[in-house]
Parts: structure tokens; C-alpha cells; sequence
């Protein structure tokens, strides 16, 4: 049976600054300190030198921070008020000290709202809620994580949205809310792979790791977590190296492999003895307590828990102690000593009910809806304005209409009056200009309605066009940022040119396991269908390596075949219905020059020495398979040489109507222009590649997306 201990890998990922003590940063910052004394530096320098010692020497890191909020307090220096009161919530917090963490976190909340210092703020509430949660009172880290989470989206500060992101994903994974929790890990591997984020993704690893370890699948778990340890050891991170060594254990332990479980668990305890944080210390005592206890060597079990119960009651850390005691409990019934194993129990019950109470789901989804539904309030204020403006305005109207109304009964009744003593000189011209009046007013009438019309059409129009441009903003937030582009394809180039606004075509580089992954995709169809399935496409392509960790791109492409059709909800009754995409996928080992390839219809060309080597595509689509049996796609490899251009596009280039006879350009065409120029520098060939294509069209209109990427080998 799965012991569903919480993971607390990425609470590490959160606050500010989390690293281990970088002896070379100390040195800087102390010569900085000596060399510039000034009040605001020196503060700013102490706060800094204090973070780096808040693992490693947390007595010298509060020296510091004390020493900063002394200077900051006598210079009258707000902001370094705000930040040494900060430092010194993370130093208390880091060892579990919480009621004092949350003391110097909410002085420190006071102030930077009085600067309004909004980054401050979010960083505040966000470690506000990192304490709530170590605390078990989930609830309360909720509306504050939540709050960060707002500010962020605001000041468009991704760093801190990951961190927001994560928290929430925690807390939903506390409630047992997996689904939910998934959703937001991808929100932070979305944001931390566009910023090339080590660490952040380490901790993304270590969050997926965790939750397929809820699910019970054991290799998926482990195969994520010793993912982030390999990161958190390149980087040198030991708080997430310890966390992640314990998940590790976990595992093992299902898995049964005792004395390797051991030297992970061992592994982790000997590092949080050494940077002194007292809860996750815990985590390593019941992980080798568990290994124990499965092994029947129930003394040794014992006593790792008692020693868990005693630092955790130590902290006051409520998720900690409440396990500790119902795992205690269960050997002792192992044991068949009832007596022990009630009274843990009991104590067990108490701590739970202390964290899990009644109302904690219900507050936790109405602050999740107040969230959600917090920027329509003003919205709702704003109508509530307009209803009393429009009431206002009726009165009146209908004041001014009782007037006019009086006014005219009068005047009627003297014009009546007058008609009377002309009736008879007058009726054959009468009845003519009644006439005429009544073909004018039809005209008018109708020249106003058609104008209306016309009013509204283009109010429409503008409406459509300007939810198109929005979602043009969407599809490219998705496209690989060029800074990701340039960091690793260094020599390449991207000619992308939808037909529309917003484009069916979308290209994709990734890097994973040490290999750089590439695609050039077609959807099914153009504009706003095309975007729609573009979408649903990057977000499968995402999800098979970074999610399931896919390392060859047939294997990407049959996951894409699969999802695609259960994404859509395809049917056989949907047999007319062909939503899938035609794609050139890639790999590339940037030490071994290997390149592994998979396509559906969409070939890969390679040019050597001016001479095309093509790489042939399968001919069926991915996602086009209703009713029909599912393919498996052709697996391909290549040793590429320096000086290769690769060369990935869809079919747009070559269909295009143009040049003096307005027929298509072609392949063969296309062909002949990558072999002439392939030995151009990227930049070249991409103006060249691009104003041949404008030349070709001419006036004439653009008949679908355009893709074309060219990559040299290094």
C-alpha cells in the first residue's frame, strides 16, 4: 500500500533567493561591504550576505539581517526596512521558526504597502502563504498565494507567477485535488522552460514526480524525480537535492529496494543536518523509519519516528507531526501493543482535525471562485452605475415627453381650429402633400435603417477583427520565445507567415534529455480554425516530453496521434470530420551530431555540399484516423557533418500561385533555391528566401500559412 506522504520538493522553489551558500558571492559582497559603506548599499549588502548564510550558518545569517534592519532603521531607510524584516521572516522560516516568520513577513507587508512597492508586496504574500502551508492551515495559504498570484499577472512578473502557480498546485495536491494540481505544474514547466529556468524546472520534475507517485505509477515518479536531482546537483542546490533524495527513497521503498532507498534517505538527512532545516529533517527520519518498518525491523522504526515527532513538535509543523503519528500508530498495531497504538492514534486525530477541518474545502474553493471571478466585481459596478443613470435619465425623459405631450394637445387643437375654417379651400392640397410626406418619410425611413445597418455591421467587424488580433496575442505567447531560439539553435533561421491573422502553421524547439527537439507543423486548415488546433497541438507536443518524457520523435508523434482524437472527442460519427496536422519532427544531439526524425507527410531535407538528401515523411497525417486502425510512425536516423543545413517546412511555400504565369512555385523549385543558397549564412538566406516569396506572389493574394526553417550544423 502507497504511503501518500506529502511531497514538499517545490515549497523550496518559492522564496526569493533559495540557494546554497556560494562562497564566492560571500567574498564579493564583503569586499563590496568594505569598500562602500554607505547606509542604503550596506544594508542592501548585509540583507544579500545574510541570504547566502541562511542554510549553511543561520546564526551568522541573523547577525546580518539584524545588523541590515539597525542601519535601515537609523538612516530611516523604509525600503531596507521592508527587505531586512523580509530576510529575517526567510531565516526564522528556513528553521521553522513560523510565529516569528510571520511577524517580520507582516511588518514587512506593512511597509512595502505603504511604498507600494508591488513586487514586495506579491513576494510578501506569497512566503506568507509558504509559512500558512507548512502549518497545515491551507486555507489561509491559499488566499494569499492567490493574492501574489494577482499581482504578478499585473506587473506580468513570470518568476513570481511560477512561484504562485506552484503554491496553488500544492494545495490542491494537499486536498487530494490531482487534476487540479497537474494543471497548474504546467502552468510553471510552460513558464520555466520559456525562461530557461534550471531550477524552476527541476522543481516542475519534482512536482509531476510527485503527483504520479500518488497515482501509484512508480517508474513515471522516479523517472522525474532523479530528473531534477541531476539538475539540483549541476546547479549545486542542496535543499532541493535533500528533498528530492527523500522522494527518491520514497519510491524505492514501494519498489522495494531497501538498502538503496537507504543511502537516499541517509543522503538527505546528512544534508538538512548540515543547513539546519529542522522540517524537512523530519521527512528524512520517516522516510528511513518507513524503509525500516517494511523491513519488519520495527525497533528501528520506532525510534526514526519518535525522533520525527520530536522536532516536529519542536516547530510546531502540524503535516509533519500528524504523519509521524499515524505511522507510529500502525506499528505499534504491527506490534499488536493496542495500547500504544490507540494513544498514538488519538493524537493523530487531534492533529488532523486541527489541519483538515469541515470548513477547509469549502473556504478554499470560495477563495479559488473569488479569485476567478474577482475582476468581473468592477465590471458588476459599473452596470450597477449605468442601471441608476438610465433610471435618472427615463425620469426625466419621461417629465420632458409629458410636456411636450401637453404642449402639442394644445397646439393641435388651435391648428385643428384653423383646418376646420380651411377645410374647404384646401383639401385637394392637402391630400397631395400627405402624399408626397408619407414617400419622403419612407425614403427617410428607410435610408436610416440602412445606415443603422451598416452602423452595426462594422461595430461587428471591428469586434471580430479585434478578438482575432487577440487571439493572434495568444497563439504567438505560445511560440518559443527567440531568446530559447537563439540559445539553442545559435546558426538558424525562421521564415513564419501566416495567411491571416492569426495561423494554422506554428513551429516548436524544445530541449530535453540533453537533445534539442524541432518541429515545423501544418494544422488542418487556416485563421481561426487553424490557431484552434495549432493550440491544442503545441500544448500535446509540451505535454509528451516534458509531462511523459518522450526521447524519440515517432514516439512523440504516436502520443500526438492518440491524444489529438481523444482531445476532439473523434468519433466514427464524425467520419467526415478530419481534424489532425501534417509535422517535420526533429532531434538533435548537440554532442553526438545525431539526428533522429519522424514525420507525417511533411519530409526533412538535408543539404550536404550543395546536394539535397531527403528524409521521407509517412503519408498519413497525425490525428486523421477515424475509423480507421491507428499507424505507427517511421523512425529515422541521420549522422549529420558540420556545415549540414537542415530544412523543415509545410507546404505553403511551394503551393503558392505566382510569378509571370500565376502558377505554383512547387517543390522542385523549391528544391533547386535551399540547394544554390544553402551555404549562405542564415541571415542571408532568410531575406533572400523571404523576398523571393514576395516577388513570386506578387498582387496576387496569399493562399495559405507560410513555415520554412533552416538550421546550420555546428
Amino acid at each position: 500500500m502507497i504511503n501518500r506522504k506529502f511531497f514538499t520538493v517545490l515549497l523550496l522553489l518559492c522564496a526569493i533567493m533559495l540557494k546554497a551558500q556560494d562562497q564566492h558571492a560571500v567574498d564579493s559582497l564583503l569586499a563590496l561591504l568594505k569598500k562602500h559603506p554607505a547606509d542604503t548599499l550596506e544594508v542592501n549588502v548585509l540583507c544579500r550576505l545574510a541570504s547566502e548564510y541562511r542554510y549553511n550558518a543561520p546564526e551568522k545569517a541573523m547577525e546580518y539581517a539584524d545588523k541590515a534592519l539597525q542601519k535601515a532603521e537609523n538612516a530611516g531607510f523604509q525600503k531596507g526596512i521592508a527587505k531586512s524584516m523580509h530576510v529575517l521572516g526567510m531565516i526564522n522560516m528556513n528553521q521553522a521558526n513560523y510565529d516569528k516568520a510571520l511577524d517580520y513577513y507582516f511588518r514587512s507587508l506593512k511597509i512595502s504597502k505603504e511604498l507600494n512597492d508591488k513586487n514586495s508586496i506579491s513576494t510578501s504574500n506569497n512566503n506568507i502563504g509558504m509559512v500558512y502551508w507548512n502549518q497545515g492551515k491551507y486555507e489561509k495559504a491559499l488566499e494569499y498565494y492567490l493574492t501574489s498570484l494577482k499581482i504578478d499577472e499585473e506587473l506580468g512578473n513570470q518568476n513570481g507567477m511560477a512561484s504562485s502557480f506552484n503554491n496553488v498546485g500544492l494545495i490542491y495536491w494537499s486536498q487530494g485535488n490531482y487534476d487540479k494540481a497537474l494543471d497548474n505544474f504546467m502552468q510553471v514547466i510552460t513558464i520555466n522552460s520559456q525562461l530557461g529556468d534550471k531550477k524552476g524546472m527541476a522543481g516542475a520534475y519534482c512536482n509531476i514526480g510527485g503527483v504520479n507517485y500518488y497515482k501509484g505509477k512508480m517508474d513515471i515518479a522516479i523517472m522525474f524525480f532523479k530528473k531534477a536531482l541531476e539538475l539540483y546537483e549541476g546547479l549545486n542546490y542542496m535543499p532541493g537535492m535533500s528533498t528530492t533524495c527523500v522522494n527518491i527513497s520514497d519510491v524505492l521503498i514501494e519498489q522495494k529496494k531497501y538498502d538503496e532507498a537507504l543511502e537516499f534517505s541517509t543522503r538527505s538527512l546528512n544534508i538538512e543536518k548540515e543547513i539546519g532545516n529542522k522540517a524537512q529533517m523530519c521527512y528524512a527520519y520517516m522516510s528511513i523509519a518507513k524503509n525500516y518498518n517494511d523491513q519488519h525491523l520495527y525497533p528501528k522504526a520506532i525510534a526514526n519516528y519518535t525522533q520525527a515527532i520530536s522536532i516536529a513538535k519542536e516547530i510546531s509543523a502540524l503535516k509533519q507531526l500528524s504523519e509521524s503519528y499515524k505511522a507510529i500508530s500502525d506499528v505499534y498495531q504491527q506490534l499488536k501493543d493496542y495500547k500504544q497504538a490507540l494513544k498514538f492514534h488519538q493524537e493523530y486525530t487531534s492533529v488532523k482535525d486541527s489541519i483538515l477541518n469541515k470548513e477547509s474545502s469549502a473556504q478554499i474553493a470560495e477563495m479559488d471562485a473569488k479569485y476567478n471571478t474577482d475582476k468581473k466585481n468592477k465590471e458588476i459596478e459599473l452596470l450597477k452605475k449605468e442601471k441608476e443613470i438610465q433610471v435618472i435619465t427615463q425620469a426625466a425623459e419621461k417629465s420632458k415627453s409629458t410636456f411636450i405631450r401637453n404642449s402639442l394637445i394644445g397646439g393641435c387643437a388651435f391648428v385643428l381650429l384653423i383646418a376646420l375654417l380651411l377645410y374647404n379651400r384646401n383639401q385637394v392640397k392637402q391630400k397631395a402633400n400627405l402624399a408626397l410626406e408619407a414617400k419622403n418619410q419612407n425614403i427617410f425611413e428607410q435610408k436610416e435603417q440602412i445606415e443603422l445597418q451598416n452602423e452595426e455591421l462594422g461595430i461587428k467587424n471591428k469586434e471580430i477583427t479585434d478578438s482575432i488580433k487577440y487571439a493572434k496575442r495568444l497563439q504567438e505567447a505560445i511560440l518559443p520565445p527567440q531568446a530559447l531560439v537563439k540559445r539553442l539553435l545559435p546558426d538558424s533561421f525562421i521564415l513564419y507567415k501566416p495567411k491571416d491573422i492569426v495561423s494554422g502553421d506554428f513551429y516548436f524547439v524544445e530541449e530535453w534529455g540533453g537533445k534539442t527537439f524541432v518541429a515545423a507543423v501544418d494544422c488542418t486548415g487556416h485563421g481561426v480554425p487553424g490557431a484552434f488546433m495549432s493550440i491544442v497541438g503545441y500544448n500535446l507536443l509540451n505535454q509528451a516530453l516534458n509531462v511523459y518524457g518522450l526521447e524519440k520523435p515517432f514516439l512523440v508523434l504516436n502520443d500526438l496521434n492518440k491524444n489529438i482524437s481523444k482531445m476532439l472527442h473523434q468519433s466514427e460519427d464524425d467520419s467526415t470530420v478530419k481534424d489532425g496536422m501534417d509535422i517535420c519532427l526533429v532531434s538533435i544531439d548537440p554532442k553526438t551530431n545525431m539526428l533522429e526524425y519522424a514525420g507525417a507527410f511533411n519530409p526533412l531535407w538535408i543539404v550536404r555540399n550543395n546536394r539535397l538528401i531527403p528524409l521521407k515523411a509517412d503519408k498519413f497525417p497525425v490525428g486523421a484516423f477515424v475509423g480507421e486502425a491507428m499507424q505507427s510512425f517511421t523512425h529515422n536516423e541521420f549522422q549529420l557533418q558540420a556545415g549540414d543545413m537542415l530544412y523543415l517546412f509545410t507546404d505553403g511555400y511551394a503551393d503558392q500561385f505566382g510569378g509571370p504565369a500565376g502558377k505554383k512555385f512547387k517543390y522542385k523549385q523549391l528544391q533547386s533555391m535551399l540547394e544554390q543558397n544553402s551555404d549562405r549564412p542564415v541571415a542571408e538566406q532568410y531575406e533572400l528566401f523571404d523576398k523571393t516569396f514576395e516577388n513570386w506572389k506578387g498582387s496576387l493574394e496569399q493562399i495559405d500559412d507560410i513555415l520554412l526553417i533552416g538550421i546550420k550544423i555546428s
